[in-house]
């Protein structure tokens, strides 16, 4: 196995100007509050006392301003909130109705008017929604504008189309969402819930998704698309960072139901016109959310439920093989021409000029009279045809000549719990866990009897998330945050074969010996629909991860440094070709070496027994790793009150992937083929080395 070391280095210097910017810095899951409190005057005045107190759970964050009258509240939840600043000799200030969203860095400078303490000013006003501390270019939506949305299917990331510069689409499952934001490349960007990733790496490395929140359950949601932290890596994209809300002391619920039917819809003009029926659809969205208090002013929860049922439905035309085409009997298969197809008989290939050895005159072969096969037709292809549907479409021929339609349910069942806890104002934690359910499983198309070989597949995910964190505050100018995740999604792809022994079909038993997963074997036939789906997959994808970070606050600069860690693991467990695949062309029924339209069929290739394919016994069966380590430092530096320069260095470390169990698969020419009882001495083969 060949090892790439990948060692990234970023440097993230940004300059950026703004009229009275001040020191903060970007957090995972909260906002910054920051100012200068002034006398009347304008003279800066050192040593106020600025608190912010959360209207929802009344935690409160208090600092003195500095000497010179600024301040900075840092690790703000999201929500609103007061601000109440004092000072001796002044009149005291108090302002509600401020709205913190996620990652805001918001500004609110206060003249506070001479007097006394007890005499108070209030003003109710939101602050500036413009940021003037970081240079980050970035989207976000507060939850209450999520729910007001109508977003399809209420998935959350359905947001990203929102923003300028995506391109991609977005799905419902953990490996259908491909996009790119603002120029990156698809499926590179990184997801982030209530401070730990959300996401991993698939099979081929791209990002999936672990953990789908409910709109209902949704606090702030929030994309980074270029100019970001320091804090923020692993993504050659943007970053999505989403909270999922906290409780409150007050007790707050919804209940929900969003139904589409078929039945309340009305059919189109021509639709009725051509008596086609209205296509069946239903789908059925329904949960509720509900947060409050288990102690007052302490612990809250948070838990959420959705759940979808939908069917829609899928209808297709297939090419299936004539009651005639099954006897070998092709008279009334006709070409484009509208001329019955020519079918020469590839048994007989011969030199044109009869004994020239080497033969350069080309070579021909004996055409079938009337296109009707007159030799004995293949017993395994005679099995096989019987599993394809007769044709039901009157005067189709032998193109499109079967049609069937049917349902294709989905549902997800989805729920998340969510609890905060405040140890002391100076220390606080909160656990979060997420489960979901998704699946869809089409319907036959096929008769019963049939459908073991149309090649139907279910899917299922199923995807767990868990963050743990706890916050610190050391001291009134340092924050000290860590945190635990899990994020994991198992993935089923069920081929409805599965078990299915090729013997059946009069192959050899000895290739059900040697597959690892009995499936029905792929036949393609040229021209019509295939039988069988050669896949059937059981993967788990998962990250284990560990960040943490320290901030410190200090004169102009407010400086933050932290590590970013994560255990990467995929296990995969694919079938592919393993109960075999087989394509039967035109060209073995035609004249060697000349392709046309008039001649030659893939199904009576098929009947004859002639075809080129495949078995592959252990297509992918691994148990790989790798770790990503990140360490960082940022210093946002005010350098004056119209300057802020954001200081960036970042140093990643991501390791390459191994087989957790040293397991590697090889070509080995020394040892014997697997052909040496055929080919006496032939040498070389695959080994397993454990």
């Amino acid at each position: 196995m060949k090892y790439l070391d990948s060692v990234r280095l970023r440097i993230l210097s940004v300059l950026f100007v703004a009229i009275f910017a001040h020191a903060s810095f970007g957090q995972e899951t909260g906002a910054s509050l920051v100012g200068i409190v002034r006398d009347s005057a304008g003279a800066m005045v050192p040593g106020a006392t600025v608190s912010a107190t959360d209207v929802g759970t009344n935690a409160r964050t208090t600092q003195q301003a500095n000497g010179k009258g600024e301040y900075s509240l840092l690790n703000l939840a999201p929500g609103t909130y007061s601000l109440h600043i004092e000072a001796s000799g002044f009149r005291g200030y108090d302002q509600t109705g401020i709205r913190l969203e996620l990652n805001q860095h918001a500004t609110q400078d206060v003249s506070l008017a001479l007097g006394q303490v007890s005499q108070t000013i209030s003003v109710n006003a939101d602050v500036s929604g413009l940021d003037t501390v970081t240079s980050v270019i970035s989207d976000e939506v507060n939850g209450q504008s999520l729910r007001d949305l109508p977003l399809n299917a209420r998935n959350p990331f359905a947001l990203l189309e929102l923003i300028p510069g995506f391109s991609g689409s977005v799905g419902d499952d953990y490996n259908s969402n491909s996009f790119s934001l603002s120029g990156g490349r698809q499926g590179y960007h990184d997801t982030i819930v209530d401070g730990t990733p959300a996401g991993f790496p698939t099979v081929n490395g791209n990002a999936g998704i672990g953990v789908f929140p409910s709109i209902d359950a949704i606090g702030e949601f929030h994309v980074f698309e270029q100019n970001y932290p320091a804090e923020y890596g692993r993504s050659l994209d943007g970053i999505i960072n989403v909270v999922f809300k906290s409780g409150a002391n007050q007790f707050h619920g919804s209940l929900f139901e969003f139904i589409r039917n078929s039945a309340l819809d009305s059919n189109s003009y021509f639709s009725n016109l051509n008596k086609v029926p209205l296509p069946l659809f239903h789908r059925n969205q329904y949960g509720g959310e509900l947060s409050g208090p288990i102690y007052k002013n302490k612990t809250f929860f948070m838990v959420s439920t959705e759940l979808l049922r939908a069917n829609q439905e899928n209808e297709g035309y297939s090419t299936v093989p004539t009651a005639l085409q099954r006897t070998g009997d092709f008279s009334q298969t006709l070409a484009p021409n509208g001329q019955p197809i020519q079918i020469y008989n590839p048994f007989t290939t011969t030199c044109i000029v009869a004994g020239q050895n080497p033969c350069t005159s080309g070579y021909t072969r004996s055409l079938f009279a009337g296109g009707k096969i007159n030799i004995p037709l293949n017993a395994v292809a005679l099995k096989a045809i019987s599993y394809y549907p007769l044709p039901n479409v009157p005067g189709a021929g032998a193109t499109n000549n079967y049609f069937a339609n049917g349902g294709e349910p989905t549902q997800t069942t989805a729920w998340d719990v969510r609890v905060d806890h405040t140890i002391s104002e100076r220390q606080k934690v909160f656990a979060r866990y997420s489960n979901r359910f998704y699946e869809s499983y089409p319907e036959a198309l096929w008769p019963a009897a049939d459908a073991v070989a149309e090649g139907l597949i279910d899917g299922q995910d199923f995807s767990r998330g868990v963050t743990i964190g706890y916050t610190a505050f050391p001291k009134a100018n340092m924050i000290y945050d860590a945190r635990i995740g899990f994020a994991r999604t198992l993935y089923n792809y069920l081929n409805n074969s599965l078990g299915f022994q090729d013997s059946t079909l009069g192959l050899p038993s000895n290739i059900d010996a040697a597959t690892s997963t009995p499936l029905f074997p792929v036949l393609s036939p040229a021209g019509y629909t295939g039988l069988g789906n050669n896949g059937n997959r059981h993967n788990a994808f998962m990250t284990y991860s560990l960040v943490s970070s320290l901030t410190w606050v200090h004169g102009p600069h407010s400086v933050k440094v932290g590590f970013d860690g994560r255990l990467i693991r995929v296990n995969d467990h694919e079938s592919a070709d393993s109960a075999g695949n087989f394509s039967f062309g035109t060209n073995f029924t035609q004249l060697p070496n000349i392709a046309n339209s008039t001649s030659g069929n893939g199904l009576a290739t098929f009947l004859l027994g002639i075809g080129t394919g495949d078995v592959i016994q252990e297509y992918k069966d691994d148990a790989s790793q790798s770790y990503y380590l990140a360490g960082y430092g940022q210093d946002d530096w005010r350098v004056n009150p119209k300057l802020t320069l954001n200081l960036g260095l970042r140093y990643d470390i991501d390791t390459p992937r191994t087989d957790r169990f040293n397991r590697m698969n090889y070509f080995n020419p020394t040892i014997a083929s697997p052909l040496a009882s055929y080919v006496p001495g032939l040498q070389g083969g695959w080994s397993l080395s454990v």
